[in-house]
């Protein structure tokens, strides 16, 4: 749901910005914050993780955790 909702927000502040959407990958977002979950309980200090723009920002937003005001004012340029 926050992915989501996080990617409409997107849509409307950020509409002129260049940007990829979670089409085709809302369930992405989900397993990934519980194998993060998982790593973290097991043990892990760093994770590695490559991957195309579509759903990047959901990604450090829901997952990763990294500040809101940190992506806006990146995409703000």
């Amino acid at each position: 749901m926050w992915a989501d909702q996080f990617s409409k927000f997107l849509a409307v502040k950020f509409n002129n910005a260049k940007r990829f959407g979670l089409e085709g990958c809302d369930s992405f977002i989900p397993g990934m914050k519980s194998i993060m979950d998982a790593l973290v309980e097991t043990g892990a200090e760093k994770v590695i993780i490559g991957m195309p723009h579509r759903g990047r920002l959901n990604m450090l937003a829901n997952v990763v955790h990294k500040p809101l005001e940190t992506i806006f004012a990146e995409m703000q340029g």
